[in-house]
């Protein structure tokens, strides 16, 4: 029987997927303080943010704008020195994903993220 093995890169794109699914305010600090460095920087086509806190109220509109959406891993994680990056998807929960997104983000010697640049690779038109 084959053992499978989750890799750091895997551990972290779930933390990463868990904040940004985690309407809780205060969970979703505590999944800040393991997974992002305190002046993490955020960018992506629609917006600019620096700080755990900021990042937090980022994700705070996004689910207020989308509620119901979940953000499910993509098809790739992988990463080299002190990059990784990774594909995720967003949509309602069992339902087609609506918008898909790949992301490339450095790390801490830490290993938790201090910059993230995100990617809309697939939006719906309208």
């Amino acid at each position: 029987m084959t053992e499978l093995t989750t890799t750091p890169y895997e551990t972290l794109l779930a933390d990463y997927l868990a904040f940004w699914n985690e309407t809780d305010a205060d969970a979703r600090a505590t999944l800040a303080d393991r997974t992002f460095t305190p002046d993490v920087s955020y960018t992506d086509p629609q917006a600019a943010v620096t700080g755990r806190e900021a990042l937090s109220d980022l994700v705070g509109a996004l689910q207020a704008q989308l509620p119901g959406m979940r953000f499910t891993p993509g098809d790739l994680v992988d990463g080299h020195h002190d990059l990784v990056r990774f594909t995720w998807n967003l949509g309602p929960e069992g339902s087609p994903d609506t918008i898909v997104g790949a992301d490339v983000a450095l790390l801490s010697p830490e290993g938790r993220m201090s910059y993230i640049a995100g990617f809309l690779d697939r939006v719906p038109q309208g």
